[in-house]
């Protein structure tokens, strides 16, 4: 089997998810995922920034902010697959 995606961890990226497990902030919400919204926010100069749980989930999003409303004139795909290279 080929691996989708192969998780790089290493430096503090055990420490921070050892401190979402023990506050049982496995989810996404919680301290890093706002911390990351505003840092981004900050940095591209955005009043805001929303953080998605996938890339269908900002589409959808985005797709809502510009205004198409469901069943709308379009070319839409019922799936998406997302990957950077």
């Amino acid at each position: 089997m080929i691996p989708l995606s192969v998780p790089n961890i290493s430096g503090n990226e055990w420490t921070y998810i050892k401190e979402c497990l023990d506050t049982n902030w496995v989810s996404s919400v919680g301290s890093y995922v706002t911390k990351f919204e505003k840092t981004l926010a900050e940095y591209t100069g955005a009043k805001y920034a929303i953080a998605t749980s996938n890339g269908t989930a900002a589409l959808h999003i985005s797709l809502q902010l510009a205004g198409v409303e469901k069943r709308g004139p379009g070319c839409y795909s019922q799936y998406y697959f997302c990957r950077y290279c």
